[in-house]
C-alpha cells in the first residue's frame, strides 16, 4: 500500500486539483522523475486494490391483508424479502410451513421496489398467495427459506459477481384466528367464512312438456375451499333432476360456477324450488342467508328444439363428448352420408346398430319424458359418444340425441 501524499511532492500537484481514486494530475513543466515514480505507484495501488462494497444482507418477513381473522376465512399472505447491496436469485426455496396452515399455492411474485439510501442499495421483493387456518387459535409461521445471494463489485477494468447460497433469516409471524359462533343455523351452513355473493339464473321458464331447463349458480368472493358443495336443486315429485356440473372455463380460485339440467315430468310442477346459500359474513360477524327463487314456470304448446342437448357429467371412458350440439330434424333418409363416415373415422367413436322390431324415439335428454327429436328405424347404424346410466347419446345422419342403451348392439357383432 502507498501512504497518503506528503508535502515534499506538493510542487507537482497542478493548481491544487484534488487527488481521488480516479484523477491524478502532474505539473508537466517539472518532469521530476521522483514525482512520476510516486504517482505511478499510487495509481497502481488504486487500480490493483481489491473492490470494496458494503456488506450484503437479506431478511424476510410475513404479513396479511387483514388483522381480525376467523377460523376458516381465506386471507392473502404476503412474504417480503429486503435485500441490501446485493440481489436475490429468482429461485427461492420455501419449506416447513406449519401443518395448520392451508395454502392455495406457493406464493407467487408480485410487484416490488428498488431504492438507494446513501451508499446502500435496497431491493424489496414480495410474494403472495391465498391462505386459510381452519381451526381457531394461534399459529406461528417460521419456514425455512433458502436462496442464492448475488453481490456485484466493480473496478475500473471489470465487474465481478460473487454468488453464495444462504439460509434467509425470517421474523416469526403469528396468526390468531377466532372461532365462528356456534349459535348459527343448525342446518344448511355451507361452511363458507368470509364475504361471498350468490347468484342464480334459470332458463327457460316458459316451457313445453319435456323441455330442458338449465339452472346456473355462481358463488364469488374469497378463495373457495375445494370441498365446498355448490347449492343445487333437489329432486321433487314430477321434476327430473340431473347432477350439477362444474363449468371449469368460468371458474377461478375466487369464483365457482355450476350448471344443472332439469326436466319437468308433469305440468303440476309450477315452479323451480328456491336455492339458498348460508355463509358467515366476517365483515358483519354474523351468519348471512342468501336465497334465490322460487322460479315460476309457464307451459305452452310444443315448439321446435333449439337448445343444446344434455351432456353427462362423466362421459364413459374412451368416449368423446362434444361441447355444444344442436338437434337437427330435417334429414329423413337412413342412408349414412359421407360426412358421417368421415366424422366417425376421425373421432373413432364406437359404431352400433339399433335393434328391435319397432322404431326408437330419440330424445333431447336421457329421460322418457324428455322432448322427442326424431325416430330411428330398426337396423339403423349410429355412433355413441356419451353414456349416462342406461342411456346412450348417439350421432347419426338425422341428428344427435339420447336413446335407451338396450336398444343398441355393437356393429362388430354378427
Amino acid at each position: 500500500m502507498i501512504s497518503p501524499l506528503t508535502p515534499q511532492f506538493e510542487p507537482w500537484i497542478m493548481n491544487d486539483m484534488p487527488i481521488n481514486d480516479h484523477t491524478l494530475a502532474v505539473n508537466r513543466a517539472s518532469g521530476n522523475p521522483r514525482a512520476m515514480t510516486c504517482l505511478f505507484a499510487l495509481l497502481a495501488a488504486v487500480l490493483l486494490a481489491p473492490p470494496t462494497s458494503a456488506a450484503p444482507a437479506v431478511m424476510a418477513r410475513f404479513s396479511t391483508d387483514r388483522t381480525n381473522i376467523w377460523a376458516g376465512e381465506a386471507f392473502q399472505l404476503t412474504l417480503e424479502f429486503r435485500i441490501t447491496n446485493a440481489t436475490l436469485d429468482k429461485q427461492i426455496n420455501v419449506a416447513d410451513f406449519p401443518p395448520g396452515l392451508q395454502l392455495h399455492s406457493l406464493p407467487e411474485e408480485i410487484a416490488g421496489e428498488n431504492y438507494q439510501k446513501d451508499d446502500t442499495t435496497v431491493e424489496i421483493r414480495r410474494f403472495r398467495t391465498w391462505a386459510r387456518v381452519p381451526k381457531a387459535g394461534s399459529l406461528t409461521i417460521t419456514p425455512r427459506l433458502d436462496g442464492m445471494l448475488i453481490q456485484t463489485s466493480r473496478t475500473i477494468f471489470s465487474t465481478q459477481q460473487t454468488m453464495r447460497r444462504v439460509q434467509i433469516p425470517c421474523e416469526p409471524f403469528s396468526i390468531v384466528t377466532k372461532m365462528v359462533p356456534a349459535s348459527g343455523p343448525t342446518s344448511g351452513f355451507s361452511g363458507l367464512v368470509g364475504n361471498f355473493t350468490f347468484q342464480t339464473a334459470v332458463d327457460p321458464l316458459d316451457i313445453a312438456m319435456g323441455d330442458l331447463i338449465t339452472v346456473t349458480t355462481s358463488v364469488t368472493g374469497d378463495w373457495l375451499p375445494e370441498d365446498f358443495a355448490m347449492p343445487s336443486v333437489a329432486a321433487i315429485p314430477g321434476l327430473k333432476v340431473y347432477e350439477s356440473k362444474l363449468v371449469p372455463e368460468e371458474c377461478s380460485p375466487t369464483r365457482r360456477v355450476c350448471r344443472q339440467t332439469l326436466i319437468p315430468e308433469t305440468p303440476l310442477v309450477k315452479a323451480i324450488p328456491a336455492l339458498r346459500l348460508i355463509t358467515f359474513d366476517t365483515s358483519e360477524a354474523r351468519f348471512r342467508i342468501q336465497e334465490a327463487g322460487p322460479f315460476p314456470l309457464s307451459y305452452h304448446a310444443e315448439k321446435p328444439i333449439i337448445e343444446p342437448l344434455y351432456i353427462p357429467t362423466n362421459p364413459a371412458s374412451g368416449l368423446v363428448t362434444t361441447s355444444t350440439v344442436t338437434a337437427s330434424t330435417h334429414a329423413t333418409s337412413t342412408t349414412e352420408s359421407l360426412w358421417s363416415k368421415l366424422t366417425r373415422k376421425l373421432k373413432n367413436h364406437p359404431e352400433f346398430i339399433s335393434q328391435g322390431n319397432t322404431e326408437i324415439t330419440v330424445r333431447v335428454a336421457p329421460s322418457e319424458v324428455a322432448r322427442e327429436l326424431f325416430t330411428l328405424k330398426p337396423g339403423a347404424r349410429v355412433t355413441v359418444d356419451s353414456v349416462d346410466g342406461d342411456w346412450n347419446r348417439i350421432s347419426c345422419q338425422q341428428g344427435i340425441g339420447w336413446i335407451p342403451a338396450n336398444r343398441l348392439k355393437s356393429a362388430s357383432v354378427r
